[in-house]
Protein backbone atom coordinates (compact mmCIF):
# COMPACT_ATOMS: atom_id res chain seq x y z
CA UNK A 1 0.00 0.00 0.00
CA UNK A 2 3.41 2.33 0.25
CA UNK A 3 3.58 2.55 -3.71
CA UNK A 4 0.20 4.51 -3.24
CA UNK A 5 1.75 7.03 -0.80
CA UNK A 6 4.65 7.07 -3.34
CA UNK A 7 2.38 7.78 -6.57
CA UNK A 8 -0.11 10.33 -5.46
CA UNK A 9 3.46 12.34 -3.78
CA UNK A 10 4.98 12.16 -6.97
CA UNK A 11 1.71 13.49 -8.33
CA UNK A 12 1.87 16.14 -6.40
CA UNK A 13 5.30 17.33 -6.56
CA UNK A 14 4.94 17.34 -10.23
CA UNK A 15 2.37 20.18 -9.50
CA UNK A 16 4.85 22.39 -7.46
CA UNK A 17 7.63 21.82 -10.15
CA UNK A 18 5.09 22.83 -12.79
CA UNK A 19 4.02 25.54 -11.36
CA UNK A 20 7.81 26.83 -11.41
CA UNK A 21 8.93 25.96 -14.65
CA UNK A 22 6.10 28.15 -16.11
CA UNK A 23 7.71 31.15 -14.39
CA UNK A 24 10.65 30.11 -17.55
CA UNK A 25 8.29 29.41 -20.20
CA UNK A 26 5.04 29.35 -22.31
CA UNK A 27 2.54 26.95 -21.62
CA UNK A 28 2.05 24.78 -24.96
CA UNK A 29 5.67 25.28 -25.54
CA UNK A 30 6.84 23.68 -21.81
CA UNK A 31 4.32 20.18 -22.84
CA UNK A 32 6.08 20.34 -26.32
CA UNK A 33 9.27 20.25 -25.12
CA UNK A 34 9.10 17.80 -21.60
CA UNK A 35 6.90 15.73 -23.52
CA UNK A 36 8.90 15.10 -26.43
CA UNK A 37 12.24 15.09 -24.93
CA UNK A 38 10.40 12.37 -22.40
CA UNK A 39 8.79 10.20 -25.10
CA UNK A 40 12.65 10.37 -27.26
CA UNK A 41 14.16 9.10 -24.01
CA UNK A 42 11.74 6.09 -23.18
CA UNK A 43 11.53 4.69 -27.05
CA UNK A 44 15.25 5.52 -27.55
CA UNK A 45 15.75 3.28 -23.91
CA UNK A 46 13.30 0.33 -25.43
CA UNK A 47 15.39 0.73 -28.94
CA UNK A 48 18.30 -0.45 -26.88
CA UNK A 49 16.49 -3.57 -25.52
CA UNK A 50 14.33 -4.61 -28.22
CA UNK A 51 13.88 -2.25 -31.24
CA UNK A 52 11.20 -5.01 -32.34
CA UNK A 53 8.79 -4.47 -29.86
CA UNK A 54 8.10 -0.47 -31.09
CA UNK A 55 6.68 -2.06 -33.99
CA UNK A 56 2.74 -1.47 -33.66
CA UNK A 57 0.03 -2.71 -35.49
CA UNK A 58 -1.77 -0.95 -38.48
CA UNK A 59 -5.32 -2.17 -36.82
CA UNK A 60 -3.83 -0.51 -33.40
CA UNK A 61 -2.71 3.12 -34.93
CA UNK A 62 -5.65 5.09 -34.43
CA UNK A 63 -5.82 3.73 -30.57
CA UNK A 64 -2.06 5.03 -29.83
CA UNK A 65 -3.14 8.35 -31.86
CA UNK A 66 -5.87 8.62 -29.25
CA UNK A 67 -4.20 7.73 -26.55
CA UNK A 68 -1.41 10.72 -27.38
CA UNK A 69 -4.43 12.97 -27.93
CA UNK A 70 -6.17 12.36 -24.48
CA UNK A 71 -3.35 11.29 -22.11
CA UNK A 72 -0.82 13.83 -23.15
CA UNK A 73 -2.08 16.79 -25.86
CA UNK A 74 -5.63 17.79 -24.34
CA UNK A 75 -5.08 17.00 -21.06
CA UNK A 76 -1.38 18.42 -20.07
CA UNK A 77 -2.28 21.72 -22.83
CA UNK A 78 -5.42 22.38 -21.11
CA UNK A 79 -3.43 21.85 -17.49
CA UNK A 80 -1.00 24.14 -17.97
CA UNK A 81 -2.59 26.77 -19.16
CA UNK A 82 -5.14 26.75 -16.06
CA UNK A 83 -1.98 26.29 -13.75
CA UNK A 84 -0.46 29.80 -14.35
CA UNK A 85 -3.98 31.32 -12.67
CA UNK A 86 -4.41 28.41 -10.06
CA UNK A 87 -2.42 27.60 -7.30
CA UNK A 88 -0.87 23.95 -6.92
CA UNK A 89 -3.21 23.34 -3.77
CA UNK A 90 -6.31 24.33 -5.89
CA UNK A 91 -5.22 21.83 -8.87
CA UNK A 92 -4.94 19.14 -6.36
CA UNK A 93 -8.64 19.78 -5.42
CA UNK A 94 -9.63 19.93 -8.60
CA UNK A 95 -7.87 16.74 -9.52
CA UNK A 96 -9.43 14.63 -6.43
CA UNK A 97 -12.27 14.28 -8.53
CA UNK A 98 -10.79 11.60 -11.07
CA UNK A 99 -12.01 8.60 -9.36
CA UNK A 100 -15.52 9.73 -9.54
CA UNK A 101 -15.43 10.62 -13.05
CA UNK A 102 -13.56 7.42 -13.66
CA UNK A 103 -16.04 5.61 -11.82
CA UNK A 104 -18.69 7.10 -13.95
CA UNK A 105 -16.41 6.32 -17.39
CA UNK A 106 -16.00 2.89 -16.23
CA UNK A 107 -19.51 2.08 -15.73
CA UNK A 108 -20.50 4.24 -19.08
CA UNK A 109 -17.41 2.51 -21.28
CA UNK A 110 -17.14 -1.84 -19.49
CA UNK A 111 -20.61 -1.41 -17.34
CA UNK A 112 -18.59 -1.86 -14.01
CA UNK A 113 -20.42 -1.07 -10.76
CA UNK A 114 -19.41 -0.21 -7.36
CA UNK A 115 -19.55 -2.19 -3.89
CA UNK A 116 -21.22 -1.20 -1.24
CA UNK A 117 -17.99 -1.00 0.57
CA UNK A 118 -16.27 0.82 -2.13
CA UNK A 119 -19.03 3.52 -2.23
CA UNK A 120 -18.93 3.80 1.60
CA UNK A 121 -14.80 4.02 1.43
CA UNK A 122 -15.03 6.83 -1.73
CA UNK A 123 -17.43 8.63 0.27
CA UNK A 124 -15.29 8.54 3.65
CA UNK A 125 -12.55 10.03 1.65
CA UNK A 126 -14.71 12.49 -0.27
CA UNK A 127 -15.29 13.72 3.78
CA UNK A 128 -11.93 13.48 4.28
CA UNK A 129 -11.16 16.59 1.93
CA UNK A 130 -13.92 18.53 3.89
CA UNK A 131 -10.94 20.52 5.98
CA UNK A 132 -8.66 21.05 3.15
CA UNK A 133 -11.60 22.69 1.13
CA UNK A 134 -12.68 24.78 4.17
CA UNK A 135 -9.73 25.95 4.67
CA UNK A 136 -8.96 26.88 1.77
CA UNK A 137 -12.40 28.43 1.05
CA UNK A 138 -11.44 30.38 4.14
CA UNK A 139 -8.41 31.49 2.14
CA UNK A 140 -9.03 32.08 -1.29
CA UNK A 141 -13.04 32.68 -1.41
CA UNK A 142 -15.70 30.28 -2.43
CA UNK A 143 -14.97 27.73 -5.27
CA UNK A 144 -18.99 27.44 -5.92
CA UNK A 145 -19.40 30.88 -6.00
CA UNK A 146 -18.12 32.44 -9.36
CA UNK A 147 -16.41 29.25 -11.05
CA UNK A 148 -13.41 30.60 -12.95
CA UNK A 149 -12.80 29.77 -16.81
CA UNK A 150 -9.20 28.21 -15.77
CA UNK A 151 -11.06 25.92 -13.17
CA UNK A 152 -13.81 24.50 -15.61
CA UNK A 153 -10.60 24.13 -18.54
CA UNK A 154 -8.83 22.02 -15.16
CA UNK A 155 -11.52 19.94 -14.85
CA UNK A 156 -12.01 18.82 -18.41
CA UNK A 157 -8.27 18.47 -18.33
CA UNK A 158 -9.21 15.85 -15.49
CA UNK A 159 -11.18 14.37 -17.44
CA UNK A 160 -9.67 13.40 -20.79
CA UNK A 161 -6.62 12.07 -18.30
CA UNK A 162 -9.04 9.68 -16.72
CA UNK A 163 -10.30 8.45 -19.90
CA UNK A 164 -6.98 8.03 -21.45
CA UNK A 165 -6.01 5.57 -18.56
CA UNK A 166 -9.09 3.42 -20.22
CA UNK A 167 -7.14 3.28 -23.41
CA UNK A 168 -3.95 2.87 -22.36
CA UNK A 169 -5.30 -0.38 -20.43
CA UNK A 170 -6.94 -1.22 -24.12
CA UNK A 171 -2.90 -0.59 -25.31
CA UNK A 172 -1.70 -2.91 -22.55
CA UNK A 173 -4.59 -6.11 -23.02
CA UNK A 174 -3.22 -5.97 -26.91
CA UNK A 175 0.06 -6.82 -25.25
CA UNK A 176 2.28 -3.71 -25.50
CA UNK A 177 4.97 -2.59 -22.76
CA UNK A 178 4.23 0.87 -20.73
CA UNK A 179 7.68 2.22 -21.99
CA UNK A 180 6.01 1.80 -25.13
CA UNK A 181 2.84 3.35 -25.00
CA UNK A 182 3.73 5.89 -23.04
CA UNK A 183 7.12 6.62 -25.51
CA UNK A 184 4.41 7.44 -28.27
CA UNK A 185 1.73 8.77 -26.20
CA UNK A 186 4.56 11.26 -25.09
CA UNK A 187 6.47 12.03 -28.38
CA UNK A 188 3.55 12.46 -30.58
CA UNK A 189 1.63 14.45 -27.56
CA UNK A 190 4.96 16.87 -27.76
CA UNK A 191 4.74 17.07 -30.87
CA UNK A 192 1.22 18.06 -31.57
CA UNK A 193 1.71 20.57 -28.69
CA UNK A 194 4.90 22.32 -30.89
CA UNK A 195 2.91 22.35 -33.89
CA UNK A 196 0.08 24.22 -31.47
CA UNK A 197 2.38 26.57 -29.72
CA UNK A 198 3.99 27.59 -33.10
CA UNK A 199 0.50 28.39 -34.47
CA UNK A 200 -0.46 30.71 -31.15
CA UNK A 201 2.55 32.70 -31.55
CA UNK A 202 4.42 31.02 -28.41
CA UNK A 203 8.09 32.67 -27.63
CA UNK A 204 9.84 29.52 -28.19
CA UNK A 205 13.13 29.96 -25.69
CA UNK A 206 15.40 27.87 -23.97
CA UNK A 207 17.03 28.48 -20.67
CA UNK A 208 19.00 26.43 -18.17
CA UNK A 209 16.32 27.49 -15.70
CA UNK A 210 14.07 26.09 -17.97
CA UNK A 211 16.14 23.00 -18.70
CA UNK A 212 16.47 22.48 -14.57
CA UNK A 213 13.07 22.05 -14.41
CA UNK A 214 11.99 20.38 -17.35
CA UNK A 215 14.64 17.51 -16.41
CA UNK A 216 12.84 17.12 -13.20
CA UNK A 217 9.36 17.20 -14.76
CA UNK A 218 10.28 14.60 -16.95
CA UNK A 219 11.91 12.32 -14.30
CA UNK A 220 9.54 12.81 -11.27
CA UNK A 221 6.02 12.87 -13.64
CA UNK A 222 6.68 11.30 -17.38
CA UNK A 223 9.00 8.68 -15.66
CA UNK A 224 7.73 7.62 -11.98
CA UNK A 225 4.60 8.33 -12.01
CA UNK A 226 3.23 7.18 -15.13
CA UNK A 227 4.94 4.00 -15.01
CA UNK A 228 4.35 3.23 -11.61
CA UNK A 229 0.83 4.11 -12.11
CA UNK A 230 0.95 1.65 -15.36
CA UNK A 231 2.25 -0.93 -13.52
CA UNK A 232 -0.10 -0.74 -10.59
CA UNK A 233 -3.07 -1.07 -13.02
CA UNK A 234 -2.32 -4.74 -13.62
CA UNK A 235 -3.14 -5.27 -10.05
CA UNK A 236 -5.84 -3.40 -9.00
CA UNK A 237 -9.00 -1.19 -11.08
CA UNK A 238 -9.03 1.99 -12.66
CA UNK A 239 -11.32 2.60 -9.97
CA UNK A 240 -9.47 2.37 -7.15
CA UNK A 241 -6.18 3.61 -8.37
CA UNK A 242 -7.90 7.27 -9.01
CA UNK A 243 -9.70 6.77 -5.64
CA UNK A 244 -5.99 7.26 -4.11
CA UNK A 245 -5.62 10.43 -5.51
CA UNK A 246 -7.06 11.74 -2.45
CA UNK A 247 -3.68 11.51 -1.31
CA UNK A 248 -2.49 14.49 -3.46
CA UNK A 249 -4.02 17.33 -1.99
CA UNK A 250 -2.34 16.74 1.26
CA UNK A 251 1.04 15.62 -0.12
CA UNK A 252 0.49 18.65 -2.32
CA UNK A 253 -0.18 20.66 0.92
CA UNK A 254 3.20 19.72 1.97
CA UNK A 255 5.30 20.12 -0.96
CA UNK A 256 3.87 23.37 -1.19
CA UNK A 257 4.78 24.68 2.46
CA UNK A 258 8.46 22.78 1.84
CA UNK A 259 8.83 24.24 -1.74
CA UNK A 260 6.78 26.97 -2.29
CA UNK A 261 6.29 28.42 1.10
CA UNK A 262 2.70 27.42 1.32
CA UNK A 263 0.75 27.65 4.51
CA UNK A 264 -0.53 24.53 5.79
CA UNK A 265 -1.87 23.52 9.10
CA UNK A 266 -3.53 21.06 11.18
CA UNK A 267 -6.47 20.77 8.99
CA UNK A 268 -4.45 18.63 6.23
CA UNK A 269 -3.00 16.13 8.75
CA UNK A 270 -6.89 15.71 9.96
CA UNK A 271 -7.54 15.03 5.98
CA UNK A 272 -4.53 12.52 6.01
CA UNK A 273 -6.30 10.32 8.61
CA UNK A 274 -10.07 10.20 6.95
CA UNK A 275 -8.71 9.83 3.77
CA UNK A 276 -6.45 7.00 4.74
CA UNK A 277 -9.29 4.92 6.60
CA UNK A 278 -11.72 5.48 3.50
CA UNK A 279 -8.87 4.22 1.06
CA UNK A 280 -8.37 1.50 3.70
CA UNK A 281 -11.92 0.45 3.15
CA UNK A 282 -11.92 0.52 -0.50
CA UNK A 283 -8.29 -1.32 -0.40
CA UNK A 284 -9.69 -4.54 1.68
CA UNK A 285 -12.88 -4.72 -1.11
CA UNK A 286 -10.86 -5.06 -3.62
CA UNK A 287 -8.36 -7.37 -2.03
CA UNK A 288 -11.38 -9.70 -1.25
CA UNK A 289 -12.73 -9.14 -4.68
CA UNK A 290 -9.38 -9.80 -6.36
CA UNK A 291 -8.79 -12.99 -3.77
CA UNK A 292 -12.37 -14.68 -5.12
Amino acid sequence: MILFFILYALLALSFVFAKIALNYSAPVFLIALRMSLAGILLLGYQFFLNSKKLIIKKNDVWLFFKTSLFHIYIAFTLEFWALRYLSSSKTNIIYTTTPFLTALLAYLIYGSKLTFYKTVGMLIGLFGLLPIILTHIAQEGSMLAGISFPEVIMLISVICSAYAWFLVKDLMNKNYSLLIINGYAMLIGGILAFFTSYIIGEQMNLNWNLILWISLLILVSNILFYNLYAWLMHLYSLTFLSFAGFLSPIFGAIFGYLILNEKITYHYFISLIIVFIGLYIFYKDEMNKNNL
